[in-house]
């Protein structure tokens, strides 16, 4: 589904005097209207979870001496515990506060300290120790391409009638639904109760699930039971 469908189904289904046939570049109160909350709703959205579809991953090498190394261009935010040098296999703190940044830098050790550390700072990784030689790092993150053209290029807002959520599109249209009876002086109560729940339903199923076994062992005999849980 896209911006215009999206948008003129709600419409339809709250029942709107006016159904408009595109929406980027129209001025007509509706339209402007159902785009701000189409952006709100999809914001709001892909900020409240870690959604697979926005998860990518980042790998750069570091440049002896050089303490800072800039972020992808459409980083949001990082997946914790996902930042490790992979040249000596140790993890990367992350992340520090400024205060404690202040710390590292200026307790006098310049390196063997056995950890790294960084921080983010003027859309910048910053690290401690400052890099001696090229090692490779990687970390995970979560994208600010919430949406995507026809052609599948990542974008931050809509530009088009034809773009498409990068997430969920029936997520992002019950979302925006009870939004928009909201906007409009409304009774949303019950839509917005519906759309919470299926974005939980939705969270639960959002990429893989892990499988849990409960053992017990009696005589040295491994028996479960239950024997599997999917959470």
């Amino acid at each position: 589904m896209s911006l215009l469908t999206i948008s003129q189904s709600i419409l339809k289904e709250t029942k709107a005097g006016n159904v408009p046939n595109n929406i980027i570049g129209n001025v007509e109160d509706v339209a402007k209207q159902i785009l701000e909350v189409m952006t709100v709703s999809i914001t709001e959205l892909a900020r409240a979870y870690n959604w697979q579809e926005l998860q990518k991953e980042k790998t750069f090498n570091t440049i002896a001496n050089t303490v800072s190394y800039n972020l992808p261009e459409d980083f949001d935010r990082f997946i914790n515990g996902t930042f490790w040098n992979t040249t000596t296999q140790h993890p990367v703190a992350i992340p520090v506060t400024p205060e404690e940044w202040r710390i590292l830098k200026n307790q006098g050790i310049t390196g063997g300290t056995g950890f790294e550390y960084s921080r983010i700072r003027a859309n910048q990784v910053l690290l401690f120790p400052t890099p001696a030689a090229i090692e490779t790092h990687i970390y995970e993150y979560i994208s600010n391409h919430v949406i995507l053209s026809s052609s599948g290029t990542g974008q931050t807002e809509w530009l088009a009638d034809t773009d498409v959520p990068a997430i969920d599109a029936h997520i992002l249209r019950l979302d925006a639904t009870w939004r928009w009876l909201k906007n409009q002086g409304r009774p949303y109560a019950e839509e917005q109760k519906i759309a919470n729940n299926a974005a939980i339903e939705r969270v639960r199923a959002n990429g893989a699930r892990r499988t849990i076994k409960h053992y017990y062992y009696d005589n040295n005999i491994k028996v479960g039971y239950p024997a599997i849980i999917t959470p």
